[in-house]
């Protein structure tokens, strides 16, 4: 019998993906297991395996559509199975995730902009469905069933330029609209006549069309001066852009952090991994010396490794150190499991592993979630010093800035070139407090400027 294909959630993170691309066509068989299509999820791309055996009878949500967790996404069922039926309903009643249709509030793709459905709690019964015949376009997802947040202004905007809120991304704090969305997703609109026949191109060839758009734009130049007319690029966010900036923008403003700084010498720590390195190659990395000793001082300092929740706060055992990775598409935290039990060069060569497996996009929840303490590390970019956003649940990030030589007062007062490096501390001072925080970072400068230490 035919039924709706819900979106699963294919992380613990998830609560919505983006329709890569689909693997199989409409009315092709599949197997069991077989891979249906690719999902963007907040860290990587995965596959979406068929639950059964069936033939895909009719795709509801198109490449490069972003669809919450429980939409559906298509329909199955045996082959010659009429699927019209179930479009019928969808247009009518909402699907939940178990694929079967209930009562819900009536459809909102016929309202107008600014206009709320009945309740709160039926906007939560009810996921946006496809309406084949009131959806925005032909090939892409109806709108959101509710008003997203937003500001006043937007709100304002929103209603003399005649757009629908429902249809714009929120960039502010929680997802919320604002005025700039409002007027960026109005230059895109502008040049949406001129790139129809592209989007219609790329989706067939599941490529998102909506990645970048080309719109011309009024610009005010001076006053009393004429309008002119300039090309501007819109650039849409990706599935892990936006569900990086949600993370991050929840994490700083509810988060109350507060930084530290040290500076600390490094020339014993540089010369033990020129000495290591010798031979071998290729080397062992700085970050897998840094990591090596971050664990240590953990283990030392127990209180840092704590996740904060709402009902109090969670004690790790496991020291798991994840490592900031930037990728062209967003950042991706790896997390090495264990460090306190492993050398440094097993360390280097699962971190290696995993920012390979990062940039191919093969990442799985496994590799990049449960990070008790996470280490940014921007020095190789020349960057002398800086502060990082805390990666929630975990509640301390160390920022770490580039090696470089500078004069310092040695032993006997004397001055001396010595190579030094900038870390800054971000705690969460729900869970940690600041003398908590300034022992666990004077000790773990103590074990990079003599990393002998951590032998004893």
């Amino acid at each position: 019998m035919a039924e709706y294909l819900a979106m699963i959630a294919l992380s613990p993170t998830m609560s919505e993906g983006r329709i890569a691309r689909w693997k199989k066509l409409e009315n092709e068989s599949f197997a069991n297991g077989d891979i249906l299509c690719e999902v963007e999820t907040d860290k990587a791309s995965m596959d979406y395996e068929a639950p059964r055996s069936g033939v895909l009878l009719k795709i509801l949500a198109q490449a490069g559509a972003t669809v919450h967790v429980g939409d559906p996404i298509a329909i199955i069922g045996k082959a010659g199975e009429d699927p019209s039926a179930l479009l019928t309903a969808a247009a009518e009643k909402s699907v939940p995730a178990s694929g079967k249709a209930t009562a819900s509030a009536p459809s909102t793709a016929a309202r107008p902009a600014g206009e709320a459905i009945a309740s709160e709690s039926q906007v939560r019964a009810a996921p946006a469905v496809m309406d084949t015949q009131t959806s925005t376009s032909a090939a892409g997802p109806a709108l959101p069933p509710r008003l997203p947040p937003s500001t006043p202004l937007a709100r304002t905007v929103a209603h003399q330029l005649g757009i629908d809120l429902r249809a714009v991304h929120g960039s502010g704090p929680g997802g919320r609209v604002t005025e700039r969305d409002v007027r960026a997703y109005a230059a895109m609109q502008a040049g949406s006549g001129e790139t129809d026949r592209s989007s219609s191109a790329a989706r067939e060839k599941g490529t998102p069309s909506d990645a970048s758009v080309h719109a011309s734009v009024e610009v005010e130049t001076a006053a009393g001066q004429p309008k002119t007319r300039e090309q501007v690029t819109i650039e849409q966010p990706g599935m892990k852009r936006k569900v990086i900036a949600r993370r991050l923008s929840e994490s700083f403003f509810s988060a109350p952090h507060y930084y530290l700084r040290k500076r600390v010498r490094v020339d014993e720590l540089v010369a033990l991994r020129t000495l290591a390195n010798k031979g071998r190659e290729p080397g062992l990395s700085f970050n897998a010396f840094l990591i090596r000793l971050v664990a240590e001082a953990l283990t030392r300092h127990p209180e840092i490794n704590v996740f904060w929740r709402e009902d109090g706060l969670e004690h790790r055992k496991a020291i798991d150190i994840a490592l900031a990775v930037a990728l062209p598409d967003g950042l991706v935290t790896p997390v090495i499991r264990d460090c306190d039990r492993k050398t440094v060069a097993r360390i280097d060569a699962e971190l290696a592993a995993l920012i390979q497996k990062a940039r191919d996009g093969k990442l799985v929840p496994e590799d990049y979630e449960g990070a008790g303490f996470t280490i940014s590390n921007l020095g190789s970019a020349g960057i002398d010093e800086f502060t990082a956003i805390i990666n929630p649940p975990g509640s301390a990030i160390l920022a770490v800035g580039a090696i470089v030589k500078e004069p310092i007062v040695g032993d006997n007062d004397s001055i001396v070139i010595a190579q030094t490096m900038r870390l800054t501390l971000g705690c969460d001072h729900r869970s940690i407090d600041g003398a908590v925080g300034a022992a666990f970072l004077a000790d773990l400068a103590r074990l990079m400027e003599h990393p002998a230490i951590a032998l004893v």
